[in-house]
C-alpha cells in the first residue's frame, strides 16, 4: 500500500466513525422496522436491493432510526455473517449497504435478532434445546443453560456492532418464547441454587414457585451477559430484549438495557397500543412501540390505511415514548417502494407532534395496579407472557373509555409515588402483596380514595369496605346488573354482599330484565376510611367488558370514582369516543385528546380508512390562575377558551386524530 492510498484509508475511515458517532446522537423516536425471517431456501439476497433504492427510502421518508432483518427465527442470517448460520448464497451484502446509506443521512441503523428461538442452531446443535417436562427436546428454543449464548448469539452481536458497525440490536423472540427448562444442566443449576432436588412438573406441585423464580432469574442473567459482552467491545451499542420489563415482564429494570421496545401485533392494536405504553412509561428507561402496519386476522391480511396507524400513534406518543411501524421486507432483502408514502406520512405525523409528547411526564390522575406479585402467583406455566392481563386491560378501557386519565403503576413504582395518585384502583387482583396491601390502607386512612373491583378481590378488603358477605361468589352467573336506568345482562362473577349503614351503595342486582325483581344486593359502595374513601365493585368486569363493550359499566365505574374525586384536573365532554392523557414537560401542562372513533376492534372489519372528526369537544381544566396562552398543537393555533373562578373552558370545534392542548400556566 502506498503513502497515497494509505491516506486515503485512513481518511475514509475517519469520516466513516464521524458518520456513526453522529447517528449515534439521534433518539428513537419516529422510526421503521423491516424484516423478512430469511429461510434457508432464500439464495438470492440483495438480487434487487441497491444502494439507490435504499438512498430514495432515506430521503423519502426521513426516519429518526431503522430496524432491519438480520436473523429472524428460522435462524438464517441475512447478511453474510462469518460467526453465523448465514443463508446459502448472497448477490449483494445488504447489511453493509443498509450501514453506508444510514450513516450518509446520520440515521441510527439497529438490527432485528431472533434471540432464543433459532430453528437452525438447534439443527446443528440438538443439545443447545431446552427441554419440556417430558424429556423431549423442544424444536424451537435454545436453552439458557447452553453454548448457544457463548458460541453464536454474542459473537454475532459483536460482528455486527464492531465489523458492521451498527448502532444497536433488537432481539425478538426471548421473553414470549422463554419456558420452564428440564435439560440436565437447568436442573442440577436449580438444585445447586435452591438445594431443592424434587424438580417440579407442573402448576400446584412443591416448589413450583421457587422453579419458576429460578427460571426468570436465568432469562436476566442471559440478557445481562449477552449486553455486558456487546458492552464492552462497543460501549454505544444499544441493546433491549424485545418486550423486556413490559407487560409480560413487569418487574424493575435492574440489567443492562438500553432502551425498553415491544412490538404490537393482532387485531384491535388502539387497545393494546394503550394498554402496552402504560405499561413501559414508568419504568424510567426511554422506550418505543412498534405497530404492525399490517391487520392479519380470519387467516386474511392488508395494509391497514395511514388512519389506522395514527390512532395507534397517537396512544404511544401521549404517553411520551416513540413510535415506530414494521413493514416487510422481500425475500431478496429489498423494502417495498409502494410503502414508503405511507412510512413517510406515519413520520410526519409523529414529528409534527415530538416537541409536546417525547419524554412529557404523566400528570398522576387515576392509578390501575398491575399487582405483578399476584401476576407471577396465577397457577400456569408461562413465565414472561401475556398470560393473566384481560381483566387488566378490561378495567383500562373502561376508565379510558370513560375519557379518565390512567396510569398503570407495577408493585415496584408505588412507593414514592402512591400519594400522588387522588384515585388507585385495584382491577380484579387476587391476594396482592400484603406488604402493598399495607401500604394501601395507610394511603387510604390518610386521606386517599381505593377503588377495589372484582367478585374475589374486594374479599381481601371486606372490614375496610364495610361489607358482609352473604353468599358464596356467583361464576359465570347470569347477572342481571341494573345501574342509572340501565340493564345489562353480563356473564361475569358477582359477589352477593350487605354494605354498611354508613356506605353509599350504587346499582342492585335484579332477578330478571326488569326492575320490579330487584334484590337487596348493591353492586357497588363507598365507604369512609379515615381521611379517604375505600369502594368495592362486587363484579368482574374487565373479561366481559373486552368482548361486551357497554355504558352500564362505564358509568357504574365512574359514578364510583367521582363519588370519591368529585372531578380530575382535567374533564372532557362532547363525546364518547375520546381518550384523555394528561402531561407536563418544559413547565407547560398538555392536554391529549385521541379520537377513538373506526371500527378498530370490530372482529369483522380487516382495516378501514375514515375515522369521522368529532365535533364541539368541551375540556374543563382547573388551574389556580388564567393561563399565559392555550395553544391547539400542532400548528400553533389560538384556542377558544374562557377563564373564570378558577376554572379554563376550552372548545375543540373539530377532532380528527390526535389534537393536543398546550396550556402555558
Amino acid at each position: 500500500m502506498n503513502i497515497y492510498t494509505l491516506r486515503i484509508t485512513i481518511l475514509s475511515a475517519c469520516i466513516w466513525g464521524c458518520l456513526i458517532a453522529s447517528s449515534q446522537q439521534r433518539e428513537r423516536f419516529a422510526g421503521l422496522h423491516l424484516d423478512f425471517h430469511a429461510g434457508a431456501s432464500d439464495s438470492g439476497i440483495g438480487k434487487t436491493f441497491t444502494f439507490e433504492m435504499i438512498d430514495s427510502m432515506m430521503r423519502i421518508i426521513q426516519p429518526d432510526f431503522i430496524q432491519v432483518d438480520c436473523k429472524g427465527h428460522p435462524g438464517i442470517s441475512s447478511y453474510p455473517t462469518k460467526v453465523g448460520n448465514a443463508a446459502p448464497a448472497f448477490a449483494k451484502d445488504i447489511m453493509k449497504i443498509w450501514r453506508e446509506v444510514t450513516a450518509r443521512y446520520k440515521v441510527p441503523l439497529y438490527a432485528h435478532y431472533s434471540g432464543i428461538w433459532d430453528n437452525q442452531a438447534l439443527r446443528l446443535h440438538p443439545h443447545w434445546a431446552r427441554y419440556t417436562a417430558d424429556g423431549k427436546p423442544h424444536e424451537n428454543a435454545t436453552s439458557l443453560f447452553s453454548a448457544y449464548a457463548d458460541s453464536l448469539l454474542i459473537p454475532q452481536l459483536k460482528e455486527l456492532a464492531v465489523d458492521y458497525k451498527l448502532d444497536g440490536i433488537w432481539v425478538d423472540g426471548d421473553c414470549w418464547v422463554l419456558g420452564t427448562d428440564y435439560a440436565p444442566a437447568a436442573k442440577a443449576a436449580f438444585t445447586k441454587a435452591t438445594g431443592i432436588s424434587a424438580i417440579p412438573q407442573k402448576p400446584g406441585e412443591p416448589h413450583f414457585f421457587e422453579w419458576m423464580e429460578f427460571h426468570r432469574k436465568a432469562f436476566r442473567d442471559y440478557i445481562t451477559k449477552y449486553a455486558n459482552a456487546v458492552h464492552k467491545v462497543a460501549p454505544q451499542f444499544k441493546v433491549t430484549s424485545n418486550w423486556s420489563f413490559s407487560s409480560m415482564m413487569p418487574e424493575p429494570v435492574n440489567i443492562p438495557v438500553d432502551y425498553l421496545s415491544g412490538d404490537v401485533a393482532g387485531s384491535n392494536s388502539l387497545y393494546s397500543s394503550a394498554f402496552e405504553s402504560r405499561c413501559l412509561a414508568l419504568q424510567g428507561k426511554p422506550w418505543d412501540l412498534m405497530s404492525w402496519s399490517f391487520a392479519w386476522k380470519n387467516n386474511s391480511k392488508a395494509t391497514k390505511s395511514v388512519a389506522q396507524l395514527q390512532q395507534e400513534a397517537a396512544e404511544v406518543l401521549a404517553q411520551g415514548g416513540g413510535f415506530q411501524t414494521y413493514w416487510q421486507q422481500n425475500n431478496d432483502g429489498s423494502p417495498e417502494p409502494y410503502q414508503f408514502r405511507k412510512m413517510a406520512e406515519i413520520i410526519r405525523f409523529c414529528n409534527e407532534r415530538k416537541a409536546y409528547t417525547f419524554k412529557g411526564q404523566s400528570v398522576p390522575q387515576i392509578g390501575l395496579l398491575y399487582a405483578t406479585y399476584a401476576w407471577k402467583r396465577y397457577e400456569t406455566n408461562s413465565l414472561y407472557t401475556a398470560h393473566h392481563q384481560e381483566a387488566l386491560k378490561g378495567v383500562l378501557n373502561i376508565l379510558l373509555d370513560s375519557r379518565l386519565p390512567v396510569d398503570i403503576l407495577m408493585d415496584h413504582q408505588l412507593p414514592g409515588k402512591l400519594q400522588q395518585y387522588p384515585v388507585l384502583v385495584i382491577p380484579e387482583w387476587e391476594h396482592i402483596d400484603p406488604s402493598i396491601r399495607i401500604q394501601l390502607i395507610e394511603y387510604v386512612n390518610n386521606g386517599g380514595n381505593l377503588l377495589v373491583i372484582g367478585a374475589n378481590a374486594v374479599k381481601d378488603f371486606k372490614n375496610e369496605l364495610g361489607i358482609h358477605i352473604t353468599d358464596a361468589t356467583k361464576q359465570q352467573t347470569g347477572l342481571f346488573a341494573g345501574f342509572n336506568n340501565r340493564i345489562v345482562l353480563a356473564h361475569t362473577d358477582f359477589l352477593p354482599v350487605a354494605a354498611s349503614a354508613s356506605a353509599i351503595k350504587k346499582g342492585i342486582q335484579l332477578t330478571a330484565d326488569d326492575w320490579r325483581f330487584a334484590t337487596g344486593n348493591c353492586l357497588a359502595s363507598v365507604q369512609p376510611y379515615g381521611k379517604g374513601k375505600i369502594a368495592g365493585i362486587y363484579m368482574n368486569m374487565g373479561n366481559f367488558y373486552n368482548g361486551n363493550q357497554n355504558p352500564l359499566f362505564r358509568e357504574l365505574a365512574t359514578d364510583v370514582i367521582k363519588e370519591m374525586v368529585p372531578s380530575f384536573l382535567s374533564v372532557v365532554e362532547g363525546s364518547e369516543k375520546i381518550h384523555q392523557v394528561i402531561t407536563r414537560k418544559n413547565g407547560r401542562l398538555y392536554i391529549h385528546l385521541i379520537n377513538t372513533g373506526g371500527p378498530h376492534n370490530n372482529p369483522n372489519v380487516l382495516v378501514y380508512d375514515e375515522v369521522a372528526a368529532l365535533k364541539k369537544i368541551q375540556v374543563k381544566v382547573a388551574l389556580p390562575k388564567k393561563p399565559a396562552a392555550v395553544l391547539l398543537q400542532p400548528g400553533n393555533i389560538a384556542a377558544e377558551q374562557h377563564y373564570a373562578n378558577g376554572k379554563l373552558d376550552i372548545t375543540i370545534p373539530e377532532l380528527n386524530i390526535y389534537s393536543i392542548i398546550e396550556i402555558s400556566e
